[in-house]
């Protein structure tokens, strides 16, 4: 990331933008190849913490000893790394050692003869990291990781410069130290020397012995807030986690036995603890209370090695991890769960992975995923449903949580990788929030000042531009509606007139029928023309002009019918909305042209009044032919009228038989006429 670093930025805010976004996606990319950082402050076992120096038990400035380690053999110590204590409420590291030093003795050892032979004594001791003359960068919560190269280790020790965490700060702290080995004169990093059992003594100094908070054990017990080594890349792999179903108990322990093919000497088991679904934070989520594992050659576990309790060597979210510490040879892995964790009423149990390693000196995965190859082994189990017995394999795929399961050292040097890619990538995120917002504030000013200028230059414009708009718009409406009533209008009076003429001269019936029905069809069409050119012609309109054009509807449609209109005097001067408008002429339209079409009456009267200052009644009555309401209409009108009845929040009615006549009424609020319903416009047309 150095090239990235030393970019050089535009200072033109839209290509600057554009680099920022690519160097924040470049480090995106080169993260993902990383694990995943998630540090949790832990509540216990956060360390190593050294006695201040400033009391009785020393003077400021002084060394202080640490840590000493001493190999039965010399192993190639390839790595060093240091884990810094994480306490809750503290931001960053707690109290890691600002000067320090870290060395070894190399006893040159080698084959002579046919002979293991070592250099003799007196042995020296060499540096192989040394900051007591400048302070070390605070690491925050990201491991610090040395390599070694090619060094033989018989001996090793750090010391810690008593004024170590700062100038008025005398004492230190450390959360976990690593000490990775190698393979003679080959770059594969391997164990953690730190825990092994065997071929290694650890000799702690003098530090504080305040359980379960610091312990000189704490140092090197697996325990840190580094999280879990998982890849921050992501798979399709879920954990193990089965449910017995609410109120069904545990009928037998489950046990799980692992078959690792061939007898091997076993290292290390890990046992993974399992994460809460649908994002749930409830640490050890499924995890079993009891666990009891045995070690054997044998599949019935005749002679074997047996661990109990278990679940005691699990603290917060971590690894359970088992030292198996004998060379004997194992090819079957028992495990025994009991006491099984209960949640909302079920019995569940949950497991992110087992992980087997062989014998301390070599980190050779037996269960895994070692460099994109599966390594697992066969695993069987009983007193599970059926349902667990199908996701057996998760336990051993090398995969926890959705990620791969990292090497320890390929976690924690890929830790102390990432510290500055993400520091850098908190600066670019910063960096470019900064740089959108100085270019939306610069074209916000360029348009204000832009958009000001432009609009006194326009609004002259638009307001002349505006007033002869109206004018040509005023002029077109104008010709439109002259044009619509004195040439269709004419027509259609001329189609009804001559239509009449014709029907009186003709004597076959039929022809006659069907010009009466042109005649009526035209006179129809003709007063929806002249409505709809009063309407455009009026820029409000109010409830005695809209009666007034009903009545003359019914006047021009009813044609030789005696028509008999009673109104109240004084209808109220309100406007009537459009849709209300609508919906009452087309009602009222229904009515009379059935009058017309149908009816064969010589008498209808049309009754407009007001009831009670609350109520406005519409009714058309005939002396017709009526019929008979019972039976379904096969046309749409009657629907309509209905629907066009409740959309204005009013009440209809039709009495009719055959040969009295027919009774059309509308019954509505005064008070809807002059808002648009709120209801759903749902007639047809």
């Amino acid at each position: 990331m150095q090239a990235a670093e030393e970019r050089v930025l535009s200072n033109w805010l839209p290509t600057r933008i554009r680099q920022l976004e690519e160097e924040r996606a470049e480090l995106q990319r080169n993260i993902a190849l990383l694990p995943q950082h998630a540090p949790k402050r832990l509540p216990e076992r956060l360390g190593y913490h050294s006695i201040p120096l400033s009391g009785p038990e020393g003077v400021a400035g002084e060394a202080n000893q640490v840590v000493e380690v001493q190999f039965d053999f010399d192993p190639w110590l390839g790595a060093i790394a240091f884990v810094p204590t994480l306490v809750p409420g503290e931001e960053g590291s707690y109290a890691f050692p600002k000067r320090f030093k870290i060395e070894v003795i190399d006893r040159k050892p080698g084959w002579k003869n046919k002979q293991w032979v070592v250099s003799p004594p007196p042995y020296e001791w060499v540096e192989v990291v040394n900051w007591m003359d400048e302070d070390f960068p605070d690491p925050g919560p990201y491991p610090v990781f040395f390599n070694m190269g090619d060094q033989r280790a018989h001996q090793l020790r750090l010391t810690v410069a008593g004024d170590a965490a700062g100038p008025d700060v005398d004492y230190h702290a450390l959360g976990e130290m690593y000490l990775f080995n190698k393979k003679a004169r080959q770059s594969q990093l391997e164990s953690n020397m730190m825990v092994w059992k065997r071929g290694a003594s650890i000799n702690m100094f003098d530090g504080l012995f305040k359980p379960p908070l610091w312990d000189k054990s704490y140092l090197y017990d697996g325990v840190s807030g580094m999280g879990l080594p998982l890849s921050e890349a992501t798979f399709e792999k879920d954990d193990f986690m089965v449910s017995w179903g609410v109120g069904n108990g545990v009928e037998e322990p489950v046990r799980i036995i692992l078959d690792l093919g061939e007898e091997r000497q076993v290292g290390r088991i890990q046992l993974w603890p399992s994460e809460a679904p649908y994002g749930m934070s409830i640490p050890l989520f499924g995890f079993p209370g009891k666990i009891t594992m045995e070690l054997s050659a044998h599949s019935d576990f005749s002679e074997s090695s047996v661990y109990t309790n278990l679940r005691e060597w699990l603290h917060q979210d971590n690894l359970l991890s088992v030292h198996a510490g004998s060379k004997r040879k194992v090819r079957y892995i028992r495990l025994t769960l009991e006491d099984l964790a209960q949640y909302k009423g079920e019995t569940i149990l949950g497991l992110g992975e087992i992980m087997v390693t062989a014998l301390e000196g070599r980190e050779v995965l037996i269960t895994g995923v070692e460099e994109g190859r599966s390594i697992a082994c066969a695993v069987s189990g009983s007193g599970l449903p059926q349902a667990g017995l199908d996701q057996l394999h998760r336990l051993v795929d090398g995969c926890s949580r959705n990620r791969r399961i990292l090497r320890e050292v390929e976690w924690i040097r890929g830790l102390a990788v990432r510290r500055p890619l993400d520091r850098r990538l908190a600066e670019v995120e910063q960096e470019l929030d900064a740089a959108r917002d100085a270019w939306t504030a610069f074209k916000l000013r360029g348009s204000i000042w832009g958009g000001g200028l432009l609009g006194v230059g326009l609004l002259s414009a638009m307001g002349l531009q505006r007033l002869q708009r109206r004018k040509v718009l005023k002029n077109l409406k104008t010709r439109i509606m002259r044009d619509l009533h004195d040439d269709v209008g004419g027509g259609l009076g001329g189609i009804a007139l001559k239509a009449g003429v014709l029907e009186g001269m003709v004597a076959d019936e039929t022809v006659k029928r069907e010009l009466g029905d042109v005649t009526l069809m035209a006179r129809e069409t003709g007063a929806s023309l002249r409505e709809v050119v009063w309407m455009l012609d009026q820029q409000r309109i109010l409830l005695p002009a809209l009666i007034d054009k009903l009545v003359e509807r019914a006047e021009r449609v009813l044609h030789g019918v005696q028509l008999s209109v009673e109104r109240s005097p004084e209808l109220p001067a309100l406007d009537v909305s459009l849709t209300c408008k609508r919906h009452i002429i087309m009602f009222f339209k229904e009515a009379v042209n059935n009058c017309a079409r149908h009816a064969e009456a010589t008498h209808v009267t049309v009754s407009i009044q007001v009831e009670k200052d609350r109520f406005l009644r519409v009714s058309v009555q005939d002396d017709g032919s009526g019929f008979d309401t019972a039976v379904k209409p096969t046309g749409w009108g009657l629907g309509n009228m209905k629907k066009r009845a409740e959309e204005l929040r009013g009440e209809w009615e039709l009495t009719s038989a055959p040969g009295q006549g027919t009774l059309v009424l509308l019954k509505m609020p005064l008070g809807v006429l002059s808002r648009e319903p709120t209801r759903a416009y749902k007639t047809s047309n």
